[in-house]
């Protein structure tokens, strides 16, 4: 019975296998998530254009095809502000919502020169995590004002 299963399996074209497979299974969205910190011990926060529901978050966008969650995070900081960190390290990978993975990169910018923003910008500030204005945190997804808290505790 495998041999002729397996016979049979092996007439499929390779096209169709692959068709099937993806079909099969579950699509996902992944993101990236930049927390980027200065030396000053701030955090960046984006009002975003294309938020409504939540506008202000960190730098993040989509995975592109070939490209890991850290080298999405620094391309989506340097395409919304201009700026270049590097990458301290690579935190959780959670689902923030239906069919959308995200994954959390920690940063840090040494120089911090002017902020260029995007077309998808609205506006960029540094804050004191702790100390975050109320029509900001108003402003973050859930998810997002728990980076945020948390990174006002270093020991978390």
């Amino acid at each position: 019975m495998k041999r002729l299963l397996s016979g049979l399996f092996r007439l499929i074209p390779t096209s169709a296998l692959r068709l099937g497979i993806f079909l099969a299974n579950a699509k996902f969205n992944q993101g990236a998530v930049a927390v980027i910190t200065n030396d000053e011990g701030h955090v960046l926060l984006l009002r975003h254009v294309f938020r409504k529901s939540y506008p202000w978050g960190f730098p993040s966008g989509f995975v592109n095809v070939g490209e890991n969650a850290a080298a999405a995070a620094l391309r989506e900081l340097k395409e919304e502000t201009g700026l270049q960190a590097m990458v301290i390290h690579v935190g959780a990978t959670a689902l923030v919502a239906p069919r959308h993975l995200e994954t959390v990169v920690y940063g840090h910018v040494r120089v911090v020169t002017p902020i260029k923003l995007s077309h998808e910008i609205f506006e960029a500030r540094w804050v004191v995590p702790d100390q975050v204005s109320h029509d900001v945190v108003q402003g973050l997804r859930p998810d997002q004002l728990a980076l945020l808290l948390a990174a006002a505790d270093p020991e978390s």
